[in-house]
């Protein structure tokens, strides 16, 4: 696995947790420690995020930033293995 692959698992790994953490602060909103847990994942997440956009490009359309040129398809995909 590179760089790249364990960049991208990561995230994964965030994603999957804030979303738990959001299916169980919908039963459970006054949980300080499920909430505690919620913030401190989000902001790994983001982090991660920022970090692989700085260095492989956005992930998602919405993080393309250039408005000289719809960069999106300048470099492969996350999701394409031949890529990776």
């Amino acid at each position: 696995m590179n760089d790249r692959q364990k960049l991208l698992r990561i995230i994964q790994i965030y994603d999957f947790s804030i979303k738990e953490l959001n299916l169980y602060l919908d039963t459970h909103p006054g949980c300080a420690a499920a909430l505690q847990y919620y913030q401190k994942y989000k902001e790994l997440r983001n982090k991660a995020y920022e970090q692989y956009i700085r260095q492989y490009g956005p992930i998602t359309t919405d993080q393309v930033t250039s408005t000289e040129q719809w960069t999106w398809i300048n470099s492969p995909w996350p999701w394409e293995r031949s890529a990776n």
